[in-house]
């Protein structure tokens, strides 16, 4: 066994060996390396930022799942001022407490709720592909003109959050991502995400303060309302709740929108089953989420050594668990690199795994395919410009930035 001490020794040689840890370039150097990673150093330490990594599928889901070793809590080893902001969120609490959080919420932000939505999100998908499709050029940016904007207003609109505050909220959800860095644990960044985080943490308070006061026919209402055996959630984790939705909500859907389009295109076959309606939407969504994971890492902390391979990680050591590189794991998915319909092994990790599954993974998935029958219905033809894409150049997401198609009505 390896232990901390000896980790410098099992490494690449020199940092020169690690690429931009960003999928700007659509994941083309990340995912070589992953690879490399997951065959050489399945748990490996990073001495610049002092975090570890997990690569394989099934270290992966053990560190999802096992919630008394990997734990969600930040204060074993992030700085105070950095864990009390986490404090009371629900990606940031284990059991018992997440349990009972996670039911008050999910007593109102139900399955039910979300397929309900459709035909208000086709109707929004409808108004935006107005401006888009009349652009007489025959071409409009996917994610610019559409797949960024229509989570923001849904989500906007499911809260209760006044349209005339959209342009805040797309603001904010931008400048969430929109730092090009390669290192989450860099202290520009962490700077750079905190001050947009303090300014959406202080305008959802208000409303969740608001709606005690004033209740409306909305889900910030409902989760102020909500109690179960006496319990209600307080308003500091209606504002996380709200956070939560909408930073990791749009870009989710932002990302599986785009995502898909170009899979889409990169695959013809595929691209002419949809059009015709011989093939299912969902599947088609479960491969993207697979093949290109819209969140491609996690963290967890860990409450005792634990041995992964050749490696041990000591005890209150932050994990950088990386679900993209599960999803591209040859020990559990054939062929990893390519899109395939039909897999009857191995469950993807797109959404995560265990008590801390995605909340908004069914508000995503019912956005994208409302987004896609609408394509589907307005435009005869549509096709990426794969020579002109842009990806986000931040740590933790696979999303293109601009998505360029060409269509025909």
């Amino acid at each position: 066994m390896t232990e901390l001490s000896d980790v410098s020794a099992q490494r690449a040689p020199g940092q020169s060996g690690i690429p931009r840890l960003t999928f700007a370039d659509g994941g083309t150097a990340v995912l070589a390396w992953l690879k490399g990673m997951r065959d050489d150093q399945p748990a490996w330490f990073d001495e610049s930022n002092g975090t570890w990594s997990l690569f394989r599928y099934n270290d992966i889901v053990r560190a999802l799942r096992d919630t008394d070793t990997f734990c969600s809590d930040p204060s074993r080893s992030l700085p105070p001022e950095v864990a009390e902001n986490a404090e009371g969120s629900m990606v940031s609490i284990d059991p018992p407490r997440h349990g009972r959080l996670r039911g008050l919420v999910s007593h109102v932000f139900t399955p039910r709720l979300v397929e309900q939505l459709a035909p208000r999100i086709e109707g929004i998908v409808d108004g935006l592909l107005d401006r888009a499709l009349a652009d007489r050029s025959g071409r409009f940016d996917l994610v610019g003109d559409l797949a960024y904007e229509l989570p923001v207003i849904v989500i906007g609109e499911l809260l209760g959050l006044p349209a005339s505050d959209r342009d805040f909220l797309v603001r904010c959800a931008d400048e969430f991502y929109a730092v090009e860095h390669d290192d989450p644990f860099n202290g520009e960044y962490m700077e750079s995400m905190q001050s947009t985080l303090d300014e959406l943490n202080e305008y959802m308070l208000d409303h969740a303060q608001l709606r005690r006061r004033e209740p409306a026919d909305d889900l910030m209402t409902a989760l102020a309302l909500a109690e179960i055996e006496g319990e209600r959630l307080s308003d500091r984790e209606i504002r996380n709740f709200a956070v939560l939705l909408l930073t990791a909500g749009h870009i989710t859907t932002t990302a599986l929108l785009g995502n898909t389009v170009l899979s889409l295109g990169e695959n013809p076959d595929v691209m002419t089953a949809w059009r015709a309606g011989t093939v299912d939407p969902a599947p088609v969504i479960e491969e993207v989420l697979r093949h290109r994971s819209p969140f491609t890492e996690v963290y967890r902390f860990t409450t005792t050594d634990v041995e992964i391979g050749d490696a041990v990680i000591p005890a209150d050591q932050l994990v950088r668990v990386w679900l993209v590189s599960g999803n591209r794991d040859e020990r559990q998915f054939a062929d990893p690199g390519e899109f395939r319909l039909g897999r009857t092994t191995g469950r993807h990790l797109g959404f995560g795994m265990g008590i801390h599954y995605c909340l908004g993974a069914g508000l995503a998935r019912v956005e994208t395919t409302a987004a896609l029958r609408v394509l589907a219905r307005r435009t005869r033809e549509i096709t990426p410009v794969l020579d002109e894409l842009k990806f986000y150049d931040a740590p933790g997401i696979f999303c293109l930035r601009s998505l360029p198609v060409t269509f025909h009505r």
